[in-house]
């Protein structure tokens, strides 16, 4: 049995396109096909049902991913440890990555590890939507925000505070909200599909009804907006934070908590084993983000006593 048809088998398993498998892999679709019907032959078995415009995965072939998978995580971690492959990591690393954090972060991040590690190939796909890593194929997520109950590890990178923002333009023109009930009269930005905001103050909370002026999957397009005047914006002050030392931006209710403070965390698989260049990339990150944090914060806060949480 090939090693590479499991690959395929697996790869097909969790997407379930083959032209998009075969991009991947660098085969054509056809080549794809071919590769399946003869582990189909081999085993015996119908792996995948196949209509023109679909494929899906049968009984008996997620039986049987069970099992190649396990094989595949095997001879990774087999081929890790031996040769060069542990002092001299490589490979391909597949990373997704919130778009809010492309530009001033993530990019030069990948940049200088992409220097560093010449020999590890990244693909970074840059989205506000929370992939599934296992199913998609990554390797790695970075997020930012409150993680929720999952089968993930979670690395903590840095720190990180939701504020209030608006550019001066909108102050100027719509005055500065001076209180949590202000926020009902202005117009804002929103992230998702939430209709409130929750602030809080020596242990006061408020939860206030918001009117989306403009609302978007997408953070920098909200960043952009709130950039232009458009309203106010609930957001990641790492995001953020360019804007906020050269005054693009302006923080509003400073002395309000929004009840929401988050880290920025990288997400990934919890094998036995965590390979090299996965291994090289968190402790990279990690490092970066201290480095950048102690170099560009723009003030300090009293973060530290925060419980934090390593896995969920």
């Amino acid at each position: 049995m090939d090693i590479q048809d499991l690959r395929i088998f697996a790869r097909v398993a969790a997407v379930q396109n083959l032209s998009a498998v075969g991009t991947e892999l660098g085969l054509t679709p056809g080549t794809i096909s071919k590769r399946l019907q003869a582990l189909e032959e081999e085993l015996n078995a119908r792996l995948f049902d196949r209509t023109t415009r679909s494929i899906r995965i049968t009984h008996e072939g997620a039986t049987f991913l069970v099992h190649a998978a396990r094989i595949l995580d095997e001879l990774d971690i087999a081929r890790s440890a031996v040769g060069d492959n542990v002092a001299n990591p490589k490979g391909k690393l597949k990373i997704s990555a919130p778009a809010s954090l492309s530009q001033q972060f993530v990019g030069p991040a990948i940049s200088a590890f992409v220097r560093l590690y010449p020999e590890i190939d990244v693909q970074v796909d840059v989205t506000d939507r929370i992939v599934n890593l296992q199913e998609e194929g990554y390797d790695v997520a970075i997020r930012c925000g409150i993680l929720t109950d999952s089968t993930l590890i979670a690395k903590r990178l840095a720190s990180d505070h939701q504020i209030i923002v608006a550019s001066p333009a909108y102050i100027a023109e719509n005055g500065t909200p001076l209180s949590p009930a202000d926020l009902s009269v202005h117009k804002c930005l929103v992230l998702g599909d939430g209709w409130s905001w929750n602030l809080d103050r020596d242990k006061e909370a408020a939860n206030i009804r918001i009117h989306a002026r403009l609302r978007s999957d997408n953070g920098e397009l909200l960043r952009h907006a709130a950039l232009d005047g458009i309203g106010l914006l609930r957001t990641s002050e790492i995001t953020v934070g360019d804007d906020l030392r050269t005054g693009r931006l302006i923080q509003v209710l400073a002395e309000y908590g929004t009840n929401f403070d988050t880290a920025l965390w990288a997400v990934y698989p919890g094998p036995k084993h965590v390979l090299p260049k996965l291994r090289v990339f968190l402790d990279f990150l990690a490092e970066w983000c201290r480095v950048t944090r102690e170099d560009i914060e723009p003030a300090p806060h009293d973060s530290t006593s925060k419980k934090s949480t390593a896995a969920f």
